[in-house]
């Protein structure tokens, strides 16, 4: 088992499903090297991820067959405790207070400052709205960039930060594919 590399919010697992972005059935390939990493401990995600879909389900928002995959892969979802996650989640708390209010019961302030405390990819299919001014509207993404990760989430890229600087990063689907060649055989 490898070290985690990559952290994933609920919307790229959600993409794998029926209609919506990355479809299974039309990117078996992609989601068969994606599942890899997966069983290799290069993917993870939180448990508040696996809770997400779980109320997305009961919500009937997503179609249930989704929770196959989740029980399968219970191995991936992480719950987060340790004294790096706990001093992370009082830096993030001071530095975004805003947001930290907003998004204290989501997944997205699980996975934001996850990334940041053990220095993961955060995957997310979120697009950033780097020019909101109130920090309680930032998406992951714009989070993350204002913490000081490298982002690159469709167009959107953060010029000013070296990728290979920073191992506190946030990218989309189609990067994770091409950084990790789930295309190929």
């Amino acid at each position: 088992m490898h070290s985690p590399k990559y952290l994933v919010d609920t919307n790229v697992i959600l993409a794998r499903t029926n209609y919506r972005d990355y479809d299974e059935m039309v990117f078996p390939k992609y989601w068969k090297n994606f599942d890899k990493l997966v069983n290799e401990g290069i993917i993870i995600s939180t448990i508040s991820v696996s809770n997400e879909i779980n109320d997305l389900v009961e919500r009937n928002e997503v179609d249930d067959k989704i929770l196959i995959w989740v029980k399968n892969n219970s191995h991936m979802f992480k719950l987060p405790s340790d004294s790096k996650y706990t001093a992370e989640t009082k830096n993030i708390k001071r530095e975004l207070p805003g947001w930290y209010q907003r998004n204290r019961f989501y997944a997205d302030w699980d996975l934001v400052v996850y990334a940041k405390a053990y220095n993961l990819i955060l995957v997310t299919q979120e697009k950033p709205n780097f020019n909101k001014k109130k920090p309680k509207d930032y998406k992951i993404p714009t989070a993350c960039k204002r913490l000081g990760a490298y982002c690159r989430c469709g167009i959107e890229v953060t010029s000013d930060i070296d990728p290979s600087q920073t191992p506190f990063q946030c990218i989309n689907f189609v990067e994770l594919a091409r950084r990790e060649k789930l295309g190929q055989e």
